[in-house]
């Protein structure tokens, strides 16, 4: 029976089972329980196997949508949007992931980690940047000392940034659920 929405009176317990089949590592039955065409189900089977560790696997069903929806936030893909931020953050694709967290800031002023993780791209690329600059460039003795000042202040600023615990912490449970040749970063 649906309810006036279209949506089953018993989302909610569908929504539990997807959580517990995933939590008890039941993934085949996760995504049997969420279906293939329910956006809804489809976001909470992704926020589950991300919240679990399965990253390989939430990425995997993040890129059955549309990208424009996950880089332009907008409900019911807002936590979608965080977690594909992180992902792509996680994978050093800092271009991909600072709009997301800026568009993700936009919509949520009070939202401090979506700042944070725009901040944490930024600095990143700029660290690549300025080490790039003294690969390719080989500047004299005292450039290269000023850009390693600025790469000295960019890492303690990226620091401070971590250390605000914006980005999703990853338990040892967690972590065993990563593929072996994992780029996720433990935070």
């Amino acid at each position: 029976m649906r309810s006036p929405t279209g949506q089953p009176k018993n989302m909610g317990k569908l929504v539990e089972m997807i959580q517990n089949a995933v939590s008890t590592g039941r993934i085949d039955v996760a995504e049997q329980l969420a279906g293939q065409m329910d956006n809804y189900l489809l976001s909470e089977l992704i926020q589950s196997l991300y919240k679990e560790g399965y990253v390989a696997l939430a990425k995997e069903r993040l890129l059955q949508i549309e990208p424009r929806l996950l880089r332009e936030p907008t409900p019911p893909f807002l936590e979608l949007s965080l977690i594909w931020a992180e992902i792509c953050y996680d994978e050093r694709n800092y271009e991909e992931a600072a709009p997301i967290f800026e568009a993700l800031a936009e919509q949520n002023p009070d939202f401090a980690a979506a700042r944070f993780g725009a901040a944490s791209c930024y600095l990143q690329l700029a660290i690549t940047n300025l080490e790039r600059r003294i690969q390719l460039y080989h500047p004299p003795k005292s450039e290269q000392e000023k850009i390693c000042k600025y790469l000295d202040d960019f890492h303690q600023a990226l620091n401070l940034i971590q250390a605000s615990g914006w980005h999703t912490k990853w338990s040892t449970t967690q972590v065993r659920h990563f593929p072996a040749n994992s780029s996720t970063r433990l935070h």
